[in-house]
């Protein structure tokens, strides 16, 4: 078959034998022709390949098979500006000098292109690859798998690890490129090095690990300087604690505690005391269950010479006196029995006693401060406590959280603790973040006595300066670990595709189903996370959350 091209001036033609012999060309192909050269043309006639482009005068080529011979049809476009020029070259140049490798193949599997990076990273040279099929690559052994052919298959983007004869081990991403139908014309794969990603996660952790360290220095510092007379108030409701006992600290007012047992209602009688115009006069503390109803009477009261048997022949000072000009405080003020009771009301009305087996009254200066972690209103209705007694006493309450009411506290209590170890035994520890955890997902039904006997008990009885989640656990008695669901590979490539609104979503949802779990409320969880509850409540419903 013969062709006169010499009158065809719009579309190059380059017209070429069954052995790929150029016959003839027109003058528009001549300089394509320079450019390309005939091997390369050869090349993709072999590899089957009917329409490619040509990027330097941007022209696009279809390759015809007629009887016998070869018809190639050149397109050209328009002229590249300066600006589209200097883009195309610095895409050039980006492919060449990036750090990820690059290979490109078409629909069939065959490699058109591969960057220098890519050589670099998997050690197989360009003649090796580039012309050659993925398939014949798996059959020889050179890979052990291929992500273009997954790529073809789901026509979506797939990432994987591959292993390469050479003994490197790469993670692959390949992405479909699509043509104006919405057919997959190419795969484009980005390569990275596993052992580099493995050395830069490593480098990360290294750091995390030493900003641990670094951080649980600081809140040590910042536990010692928060400390105030044993009181560790982060959290929002101690702090509130504190101002009403800095509040009440300068005036003589009556002042019941109330709380659990265990969360501290002795340091803030200590504090209100050492905050008083009475802290250079005593602090007497008495236990109202821990003595003998027969003996507290003289105990508080005090008694006079032979006023029963085994008297002092001199008589005693009861700890009302002897905590005069000074603050008193009745601890577990509701198991007073009612017949003292009444005696103390006259204390509280009065400002004087009388001891026992004595008839004349005394005036005492003192404050007085009561305690309980019982419910005296309920006490007041079983007729176990007076009721005016109760109002007397209940001037100014204070009410003291439980742990569990002031979970904020709970790490700064640690480091608190931990110093006070340190000072008292030079048992010097530290905990993991994942044990730090375990302190703040427990009950604490102990409250802070708990928690201060929990951290004494790990820290003497581990061997290691650093101590881990499961060695707190086991102290704690506490079951075994939940096994929860870990970040697969899978799952972490499977983010890296997701787009940044999504990934801003899932991170949301996630934050938001973690507080509802620890807080159980709306309300509350909408005060932590400093938004309003009805926005809240429209995020729950768009997650499909639990509450």
């Amino acid at each position: 078959m013969e062709f006169n091209l010499s009158d065809v001036q719009s579309v190059g033609i380059i017209h070429l034998n069954c052995g790929k012999e150029v016959l003839s060309s027109n003058e528009v192909a001549e300089s394509f022709l320079c450019d390309v050269g005939i091997e390369y043309l050869r090349q993709l006639i072999d590899m089957e390949v009917t329409h490619f482009c040509f990027c330097k005068d941007r022209s696009e080529v279809e390759i015809l098979y007629l009887t016998g011979c070869y018809l190639l049809m050149i397109h050209y476009k328009s002229p590249m500006s300066f600006k589209e020029l200097m883009s195309h070259n610095e895409y050039n140049q980006f492919i060449q000098s990036s750090f990820d490798g690059f290979v490109i193949c078409d629909i069939d599997g065959t490699v058109l292109f591969q960057n220098p990076a890519a050589e670099k990273l998997t050690r197989l040279p360009a003649t090796k690859v580039v012309g050659n099929n993925i398939r014949t690559l798996i059959n020889e052994g050179t890979i052990d798998n291929a992500v273009t052919f997954k790529v073809l298959e789901q026509k979506k983007p797939v990432t994987m690890i591959q292993n390469i004869l050479t003994g490197k081990n790469v993670l692959v991403s390949g992405v479909p490129v699509f043509d104006k139908a919405g057919a997959v014309k190419k795969v484009v794969c980005s390569i990275r090095d596993l052992t580099k990603i493995k050395q830069l996660e490593q480098e990360r952790i290294d750091l995390e690990n030493k900003n641990e360290l670094v951080t649980q220095e600081l809140e040590k510092l910042k536990a010692k300087q928060q400390s105030r007379n044993g009181i560790v108030a982060y959290d929002q409701s101690m702090k509130i604690v504190l101002e009403r006992a800095t509040k009440v600290a300068p005036v003589n007012s009556s002042v019941l505690i109330l709380g659990e047992s265990g969360v501290g209602k002795e340091g803030i009688v200590n504090f209100i005391h050492e905050h008083s115009n009475r802290r250079e006069a005593n602090l007497v503390k008495v236990n109202c269950g821990a003595i003998p109803e027969q003996l507290l009477e003289s105990e508080l009261f005090g008694y006079e010479a032979g006023s029963f048997t085994g008297a002092s022949t001199n008589g005693k000072k009861g700890l009302f006196e002897a905590s005069c000009g000074g603050t008193i405080f009745l601890d577990e003020i509701g198991e007073m029995p009612m017949s003292l009771q009444v005696k103390l009301l006259r204390v509280l009305q009065e400002n004087e006693i009388t001891r026992v087996g004595g008839t004349k009254a005394t005036k005492v200066d003192i404050r007085v401060i009561a305690a309980t972690n019982k419910d005296l209103l309920k006490l007041i209705d079983q007729g176990k406590f007076r009721e005016d007694l109760y109002y007397r006493l209940n001037i100014i309450p204070i009410y003291v959280p439980s742990l569990r009411e002031r979970k904020n506290d709970i790490i700064p209590l640690v480091y608190h603790f931990l110093n006070l170890i340190k000072n008292k035994y030079g048992v010097n520890r530290m905990f993991t973040k994942e044990a730090l955890l375990a302190f703040e997902e427990y009950h604490w039904p102990g409250n802070v006595r708990e928690l201060q006997n929990v951290i004494e008990r790990v820290s003497l009885m581990s061997a290691q300066p650093i101590i881990e989640r499961e060695e707190v656990r086991k102290e704690m008695r506490l079951e075994p670990l939940e096994k929860k669901e870990t970040v697969t590979k899978e799952m972490f490539i499977q983010e890296q595709q997701l787009s940044l609104k999504d990934r801003i979503e899932n991170y949301e949802k996630m934050i938001i189903n973690e507080l509802l779990k620890k807080y159980s409320s709306v309300r509350k969880t909408a005060k932590a996370l400093r938004i309003d509850p009805s926005t809240l409540s429209r995020k729950i419903r768009r997650y499909k959350l639990k509450v």
